[in-house]
């Protein structure tokens, strides 16, 4: 074989890796999230996995080098692609009944160990083949390896910039495996051998498409975005009633009935206890849109608003136009998008906005949380976006007391380092007994000071009488959590405690 064909296998095997290796960060964050455990069980794995792979290929490149096992260890590499897609969603299915930081490990290894192996084992193989004399060895080692170095650079930018957000995660293992199979016939090609190759690669074809089509069939949309996996589908509701909702990385985002304007989930209810903490509420900002639930229910009850909406995907803007009603002629709805801190941060610099609330709802996963939108700093910027008796209000999912907790406490004692006036609403439960349970629980921080008695006097409708019953009341520790801040977060070690499926 010609020592340019080894380039371009090299080049095309580095590069299929590191595009595997991002495909597999989406693959797995529908149902184990994004946090920082994901990427470091993922990328611990593959590493592994290649170095088993440089072992192994170097041996058996040493005992028998020939350019129809290198193909065969190319097209085993792309047959374990076809394998990813057939068994993933029993796998990650499998793989929770690990917690979140072991489950990830289970599943980047049973998933994508042995394509890592056998593209591991390819470039000492490429290079047993190339090397014809000891005294240029050195340049013809390195000259391979910095080929696929170099393919590698090419494929994570090629994937991270363009084929993951215009093609999918899914499409891209298809497309990995199609490659590799030509691949190994540009290494080797022998009609007999094309014909048995050809058949298996068939038949994993044929069940990776049929194991796709029949998830797939569950789907009004299912999709990658730059940002997130995203699911659009309708089912019942525990109240019996038909809603559609959307599913951030396999998580409820933000749903709505199909026969009414109501809001489906409970925790939403409660920012329309702004108006109790601040009379007069004109202009609001809301943290996470999605599906624009509240915001559309914002504007429904404040008919002279104004809300701006910060939602770093645009793809979930277009969905929410296209099956949740989002007027996005409305002007009064204003959407940015981009990251909550960059627009705080500008916000702040520029002295743009100053706002009567501030809806947070980025923290909506128990699973994978923004840490940079939980900090000290952070919350002092957002003190300073409110007007004088303005109002911010968040949503953690956590839990109120023991180890699952901590997230919430941590939050709880970092947001009552900047704001006096902090109060709870548990929105499941207040029974003791049950404080380990994982709930949405709503935080409300009010800039100036506030008698929460004269709150509670207040004439309300019943639903808000409801919800102002969830006062948490009794003292909540924070002796064991730190305050949160930009150069120490461990928010993901925390949230990961409370992720619930």
């Amino acid at each position: 074989m010609s020592i340019k064909k080894l380039y371009l296998i090299v080049f095309i095997t580095g590069a299929v890796i590191m595009i595997m290796e991002l495909v597999g960060s989406r693959i797995l964050a529908p149902v184990l999230g994004t946090s920082i455990f994901i990427w470091t069980s993922l990328i611990g794995v593959v590493l592994g996995s290649m170095s088993v792979g440089y072992y192994l290929g170097g041996r058996i490149a040493d005992k028998n080098p020939s350019v129809k096992n290198l193909s065969a260890i190319i097209f085993i590499s792309g047959l374990s692609m076809f394998a990813i897609i057939i068994i993933k969603d029993s796998v990650l299915a499998f793989s929770l009944l690990f917690g979140v930081k072991n489950g990830a490990i289970v599943a980047a290894v049973i998933l994508f160990a042995l394509p890592s192996v056998m593209l591991g084992m390819v470039s000492p193989y490429a290079v047993r083949m190339a090397v014809k004399h000891v005294e240029s060895s050195g340049s013809t080692v390195g000259n391979l390896y910095a080929v696929s170095t170099f393919g590698s650079i090419v494929g994570t930018f090629l994937a991270g910039f363009y084929l993951i957000p215009n093609i999918g995660s899914t499409n891209m293992l298809y497309g990995l495996s199609i490659t590799l199979f030509v691949v190994s016939l540009i290494s080797f090609y022998e009609k007999k051998i094309f014909m048995k190759m050809s058949f298996c690669f068939v038949l994993f074809f044929a069940i990776a498409l049929i194991s796709n089509a029949t998830d797939s069939n569950r789907y009004i949309a299912s999709e990658d975005s730059a940002y997130n996996h995203i699911a659009v589908y309708d089912m019942k509701y525990s109240d019996g009633k038909d809603i559609r909702v959307m599913a951030v990385e396999n998580f409820f985002d933000s749903g709505m009935y199909l026969n009414s304007d109501e809001l489906v989930f409970e925790y939403t209810k409660y920012y329309r206890l702004d108006n109790l903490f601040k009379e007069k509420i004109d202009k609001v900002v809301m943290f996470g849109g999605a599906a624009y639930s509240v915001p559309k229910d914002f504007i429904k009850r404040n008919k002279h608003g104004v809300i701006d909406i910060v939602e770093i995907d645009p793809r979930t803007t277009e969905l929410a136009e296209k099956y949740f009603n989002l007027d996005l002629k409305n002007d009064r709805i204003n959407i940015f998008h981009e990251d909550a801190r960059i627009f705080i941060n500008r916000n702040i610099i520029e002295n743009k906005n100053k706002y009567d609330a501030i809806y947070n709802d980025a923290f909506s996963s128990s699973c994978s949380v923004p840490f940079h939108l939980t900090t000290k700093e952070v919350m002092n910027k957002i003190y300073d976006m409110l007007k004088l008796d303005g109002v911010y209000i968040a949503n953690i999912v956590s839990s109120l007391d023991g180890e699952k907790s901590m997230f919430f406490r941590s939050e709880y004692k970092t947001i009552k380092e900047v704001f006096t006036d902090v109060y709870v609403f548990p929105v499941v439960s207040l029974d003791k007994s049950k404080l380990e349970n994982t709930q949405n629980i709503i935080i409300i921080a009010v800039k100036e000071g506030l008698d929460i008695e004269e709150v509670l006097k207040k004439e309300v409708s019943e639903n808000e009488k409801e919800m102002l019953d969830h006062l948490w009341l009794d003292p909540i520790n924070t002796d064991d959590v730190n305050i949160l801040t930009d150069d120490y977060a461990p928010v993901n070690y925390y949230a990961s405690k409370s992720c619930i499926f």
